[in-house]
């Protein structure tokens, strides 16, 4: 985490980077990846819990691995991805991190969230650009009416209709993609529109969001799937967290999960659960 916060302070000055910090820990919860959030000094860019695992797996994250860096260019391809950051050892580049010479291509290549120089960002809206790079819309609202109201030029409110309009366009386009999931992947929607609801409180698509949302918690494979995480969250996370022996594993756990896909076995959720025990299982037979 120390690196990706080191990164952070290296970058945050130049526009276009957008730095997500990812929980994947599958006994984790919001409040206690929150606490990490605030002891690790992981702000203000976002973070997020990947409490179904499918983030992990979609970057081939071990289940035993504490820390994964991962760079993703302007043309959303992986220019890196690693449980370190490497250094070249020999070229024009030695010495350096592999993943920041990686990032600083990508600058020169793509133009980037913005896509506005950084000539054209007048100075009084230089940290609202930068937590839209972050994609913190909540703070990059503030700090918008803050650079407005001291900033008379004219200039500022002028980059400020610029912003709030793709925020709104990203809104719909996220409103658009849950409508759609809605009919192919109830879960998935569910979850999207609830992630929807606490990222943008206030918005104008809010009561749609909520009508969407509110008809998925009735379908029968949203409640199944709910259900399935919360009862994993209940009795088989809190035995995890506490299992520090092989012998306490199998004891405590092993009975319990063999109950749990007894009864969630059926779902999706299941699969990682089974992965997370897994990990687990793994873990505790490296001490």
């Amino acid at each position: 985490m120390t690196g990706l916060v080191k990164d952070y302070y290296q970058y945050k000055n130049t526009h276009n980077v957008t730095f997500i910090g990812i929980c994947t820990s599958t006994v984790a919860t919001v409040d206690s990846m929150q606490k990490q959030v605030e002891t690790y000094g992981l702000k203000p860019f976002a973070n997020m819990l990947d409490s179904g695992g499918a983030t992990a797996a979609a970057y081939g994250v071990s289940k035993t691995s504490a820390f994964r860096l991962v760079v993703i260019d302007g043309d959303s391809k992986i220019a890196y991805n690693a449980s370190r950051g490497w250094h070249w050892t020999s070229g024009p580049d030695a010495g350096k991190y592999i993943h920041q010479t990686q990032l600083e291509k990508s600058l020169k290549q793509f133009p980037g969230i913005l896509k506005i120089k950084e000539a054209d960002i007048p100075d009084s809206m230089k940290y609202a650009a930068h937590l839209y790079d972050l994609q913190q819309f909540g703070l990059l609202e503030e700090e918008i009416q803050k650079a407005v109201a001291k900033d008379k030029s004219g200039q500022a409110e002028s980059f400020a209709m610029i912003m709030r309009d793709r925020v709104a366009d990203h809104r719909k386009g996220r409103l658009q993609q849950i409508q759609e999931l809605s009919k192919a992947e109830p879960v998935q929607a569910y979850r999207e529109a609830i992630a929807f609801v606490a990222a943008f409180p206030k918005a104008p698509e809010m009561a749609e969001v909520r009508t969407i949302g509110n008809k998925l918690m009735n379908d029968a494979k949203v409640k199944r799937e709910l259900n399935a995480e919360s009862g994993y969250q209940r009795f088989l996370v809190p035995e995890m967290r506490k299992a520090t022996t092989m012998k306490q594993f199998k004891t405590k756990v092993l009975p319990l999960l063999d109950g749990y896909l007894k009864t969630y076995g059926d779902t999706e959720f299941s699969k990682t659960v089974q992965a997370a025990v897994d990990g687990n299982r793994q873990a505790l037979s490296n001490y």
